[in-house]
């Protein structure tokens, strides 16, 4: 199931406590390109598939 851009943001604001949106989508951006520098494969392939479109690119599927 892939999460909508508003819907995935509003949870890393709200779980990260940050006050802003723009606050939650830089940091959701650097997480996931760490990610994607360790994560490799089927791994990373899946959950590109659960991330908004924007943020699947990120990582290297």
């Amino acid at each position: 199931m892939t999460l909508r851009r508003e819907a995935f943001l509003d949870q890393v604001q709200e779980r990260g406590e940050y006050s802003t949106v723009e606050e939650a989508e830089r940091a959701a951006r650097v997480a996931l390109a760490l990610l994607g520098a360790h994560l490799v494969g089927e791994v990373c392939a899946r959950l590109a598939t659960r991330l908004p479109e924007e943020f699947a690119l990120i990582l290297p599927v």
